[in-house]
């Protein structure tokens, strides 16, 4: 069970595990979907669905989220606020497990969010000590009250053809799902690196990495984002 205090009202959130990933992973896929739905959000999560039931539910009830009339899920002032303190907290902890632990970069997710169940504040000051410089995550997605998203970035797809292009970030649902994350990291499609989109006649994106052709479904594509140099 973690706590939260709302600063204005000193009021005393006690969330379960299961209630904090959801809050926490919604806030991540409204970042690049706001249309969100709660089979999406079961499918970042592995829960089932009984449990995905319940943990709405109770999310409801304190009224930290709300449901659109077509369907999807949206966070309330509380809830924003409660789960932006969730989103730097784990951000915070990928950055300290990458740059301090030197745990590598396609684990960082994972570990974060295992540690973030059993860290004590006391532990979390320590890490926001050592990360005192740090603006995005490891995965390039801003630290709220730190940075926000890149100027003039687009999603891959959208890049003008022939240019080269940084990519800036990798959208944060890409790190719940193993497959998705360990493939861009066998192809070192990581933010910094620089790639050029070339023409496909498929419905697919294909870019130049590294002087090699690498080809991408239209779902990763979308959740990659590029400047262009």
């Amino acid at each position: 069970m973690q706590t939260f205090s709302y600063p204005a009202s000193n009021r005393i959130i006690q969330l379960s595990t299961t209630e904090t990933a959801c809050l926490t992973t919604l806030a991540d896929l409204i970042e690049t979907e706001p249309t969100t739905t709660a089979d999406q959000l079961a499918r970042c999560l592995h829960f089932t669905p009984e449990t995905m039931l319940s943990t709405l539910q109770s999310l409801f009830k304190r009224h930290l989220i709300n449901a659109t009339k077509v369907g999807s899920l949206t966070l309330t002032a509380n809830g924003w606020l409660l789960a932006r303190h969730y989103l730097i907290q784990h951000r915070l902890l990928e950055r300290f497990l990458l740059d301090v632990v030197g745990v590598p970069w396609i684990f960082v997710h994972r570990e974060a969010a295992r540690l973030a169940q059993v860290v004590s504040p006391c532990f979390i000051e320590r890490v926001i000590a050592h990360t005192r410089q740090a603006t995005v995550c490891p995965h390039g997605n801003p630290i709220p009250g730190r940075s926000t998203f890149t100027t003039g970035e687009v999603p891959l797809p959208n890049a003008p053809l022939g240019q080269r292009c940084r990519l800036t970030r990798i959208a944060e649902w890409i790190c719940y799902d193993p497959q998705l994350i360990r493939r861009l990291w066998s192809y070192e499609i990581v933010p910094g690196c620089t790639l050029i989109r070339v023409p496909d006649p498929l419905p697919k994106t294909v870019i130049q990495l590294n002087q090699r052709p690498v080809v991408l479904g239209q779902r990763i594509a979308q959740a990659l984002y590029v400047v262009v140099e």
